[in-house]
């Protein structure tokens, strides 16, 4: 909201609109007190807000610790995020309650739940805050235990050391006190790293260290020695630490070192080389198939890699298909993940990577449903529970009962005989008659051509008329639209009447795609034979640190549709950030990942068929004997001193030379050399070549 007379100006999350009332529930993002209200305005108001654009849709960024994948959220967090929402979850299905503690200064049905539940009134207000604020999902009631412990600031010791206190390794000796590090002793550190460490030529570490005792602790190591007990100062290790906290690696590497040498050999080497609701969004369902048809790889046409799996998101009510996902995997949570991935965020991009250049409005889902229907199948698991139970809820088919989600095996049924059974290599549905010919043979189409044909057949479906969906819904005869699952989506959106909610990027990319890890190293970050980077690789100059101070390891999303990016969280506290691929993997690109990992196994089959050459065996065994023999030929020389036997070397250099090589000898020395050769006066004249022809100037 700006410059708006409805409220004040600030950023706000719409919870609820009533018809009924004309009232319109908002809830103040910009307020960040414990407890916050939400407000009721009028529909009319709020949509002559929206009309001249005072009001707009705006992103709210949510904390970075609800950013986390699931599986790395510990028990007890889960426990209590559990605990939380259902105690608000009376309240916040609700909708007679919302309606009036937003427009209710006191409310007695707060009042009554909590004595209810058994909690105090204040703390369900709130969860309820926090609930409202970060996303209205389950996932939002997370603790806030990321930066517990003041994580990334400075913590001033008192009387008591910090960090962990000096074990020995047996009773029988006491350690020496710990040693206390205030700011003079930090100036101290500062100026002995400048003066000895931090130079082209500097000090090692440990030599540095000792020339601070000698400069700073004299004193004190002196009257320890008199006293008979341990110094306290500063150990190496509070030394090693405090080098790293006054001075970062990237302002180590460059002092200590010359400009030359930081260009030549420590800067970053970057550059060498996706029915029963009337409405959207009440049930989306999602199944695999394996496709009709068998495919080769993309690197050699010879290899046959079998028939991809398809798996489907489609929207029950508008039969819309909301995503996709072809793979080499099996029916598994590892594809399944990336097929909601995708029917999660916007399309344009996923399109893009295949050759096809569509507007987000030609496929415009990029929402999450109030429900998501499944098979007793690879959804069942503790994974994809803890992955999408925060985002949806998850409901599953009774087994051998496809028709709970016929929606999407219809889909399955026009995908292949619409697209799959006209293509060289199809099995036509396992209709192949006893002795006819195999259908891999046909083979020729890629993953990545197969991928693209089925999301021309998707884009033709979201646009093929449906008679089903003119009985639906009055919106599309009201608007005079043609019934097809792109119409019946866009109207009812425009109209509001749908359960979609609108999803974030980063929740997503956080929550669904593979995590895996990879390492920053001096060429770029590193995953599976490829390397990636983006601008703040650059920006931070990550890879000349990795040069110098060696390679760590960073949490990564990986998409498998393609291998051009993947997504890095640089800082544990930070969002994911996608990194593209570099130059210098440009073979993989535009690839599937399973590519880069058939690249590995080819390797690898390479190197186990050679381990070594045969030729360098029998160059091993003739080394061996050459080396016998030249030994054997030595004991003869052991009585000549070494005085005789390197004494006059450049004339016997000179007589080896005249002994072993054919040189060329005077003319006088060839006359007398060659008298045994027959003298014959007799001239042979050389063939001449055919004249030349002058070419003169015309005068």
């Amino acid at each position: 909201m700006n410059n708006s007379d409805l409220v004040e100006d600030g950023l706000y999350r719409l919870l609820d609109i009533f018809q009924d009332v004309e009232s319109v529930i908002l809830y103040s993002l910009t307020d960040t007190s414990v407890t916050v209200r939400p407000m009721a305005v009028s529909l009319e108001g709020f949509t002559e807000v929206v009309s001249s654009r005072k009001a707009k849709k705006a992103q709210y960024e949510l904390p970075s610790y609800l950013l986390v994948d699931e599986e790395k959220i510990s028990s007890e967090h889960i426990a209590r995020r559990d605990k939380n929402h259902e105690l608000i979850k009376g309240l916040i299905s609700d909708s007679t309650f919302i309606f009036d503690y937003a427009t209710k200064k006191r409310s007695p049905q707060l009042a009554e739940y909590a004595k209810k539940v058994g909690v105090d009134r204040k703390s369900l207000a709130r969860l309820l805050t926090k609930y409202w604020r970060n996303g209205q999902d389950k996932m939002a009631l997370l603790p806030a235990f990321s930066k517990s412990g003041g994580s990334g600031r400075d913590r001033t010791p008192t009387t008591k050391p910090l960090g962990a206190p000096k074990q020995p390794r047996t009773i029988a000796v006491d350690r020496a006190a710990k040693f206390i590090v205030n700011d003079d002793d930090k100036n101290n550190f500062k100026k002995a790293l400048k003066k000895y460490y931090l130079k082209e030529s500097g000090l090692t570490l440990a030599k540095t260290y000792d020339n601070l005792l000698k400069d700073s602790y004299s004193k004190e190591l002196r009257l320890a020695d008199a006293c008979g007990r341990a110094p306290l100062v500063p150990t190496k290790k509070q030394f090693s630490y405090w080098r790293t906290k006054l001075f970062n690696k990237e302002q180590i590497m460059k002092l200590r070192t010359s400009e030359n040498d930081y260009l030549r050999n420590k800067r970053g080497a970057l550059g060498s080389i996706t029915d029963r609701s009337s409405l959207p969004g009440v049930h989306f369902e999602i199944d695999a198939t394996v496709a009709d048809v068998h495919i080769v790889s993309e690197l050699g046409a010879q290899y046959v890699l079998g028939r991809p799996t398809i798996y489907i998101v489609a929207d029950r009510a508008s039969r819309m298909i909301v995503g996709m996902h072809v793979s080499l995997y099996h029916a598994s949570w590892r594809a399944a993940r990336q097929a909601l991935t995708n029917s999660f965020l916007p399309k344009s991009a996923y399109c893009k990577s295949f050759g096809i250049d569509i507007e987000d409005s030609e496929w415009p889902c990029a929402h999450i449903p109030k429900e998501l229907v499944c098979d007793n199948g690879e959804m069942i698991g503790v994974k994809p529970k803890r992955a999408l139970t925060p985002m949806t809820q998850l409901s599953f088919t009774p087994p051998y009962r496809p028709d709970c989600k016929g929606v999407v095996e219809k889909r399955f049924d026009i995908i292949n005989k619409e697209v799959l059974h006209e293509l060289l290599g199809t099995t036509r549905g396992g209709q192949v008659v006893r002795g006819s010919r195999d259908p891999r043979k046909d083979a020729i189409y890629t993953l990545k051509e197969i991928t693209a044909e089925i999301i021309k057949a998707i884009l033709k479906h979201n646009r093929s008329i449906l008679d089903n969906l003119a009985f639906s819904s009055s919106l599309l005869i009201e608007n005079d639209l043609s019934p097809t699952p792109l119409n019946y989506w866009k109207i009812h959106l425009a109209k509001h009447r749908h359960e979609l909610q609108s999803a974030n990027s980063d929740e997503v990319i956080a929550r669904l795609l593979p995590s895996s890890e990879v390492s920053m190293t001096r060429s770029g970050i590193y995953f599976n034979g490829m390397y990636y980077s983006c601008s703040e690789v650059e920006e931070l100059n990550l890879a000349s640190v990795a040069r110098s101070s060696g390679r760590w390891r960073l949490e990564a999303r990986i998409d498998e549709n393609t291998t051009n990016y993947i997504y890095v969280r640089l800082d544990k506290n930070k969002e994911f950030i996608r990194c593209d691929l570099l130059p210098r993997s440009r073979m993989l690109g535009d690839k599937f990942m399973y590519e880069s990992e058939f690249v590995q196994d080819w390797l690898d089959i390479k190197k186990e068929l050679t381990p070594i050459s045969i030729t360098s065996i029998s160059d091993h065994t003739h080394r061996k004997e050459v080396t016998r023999q030249a030994k054997s030929r030595s004991k003869e020389t052991e009585k000549v001193s070494f005085r005789d036997k390197t004494d006059n070397t450049r004339q016997r250099r000179k007589d080896e030379i005249e002994a072993t090589t054919n040189i060329i000898i005077s003319s006088s020395d060839a006359l007398t050399t060659n008298d045994h050769l027959p003298t014959d006066n007799k001239v042979i004249s050389l063939p001449k070549g055919r004249k030349r022809r002058t070419t003169r100037g015309k005068s």
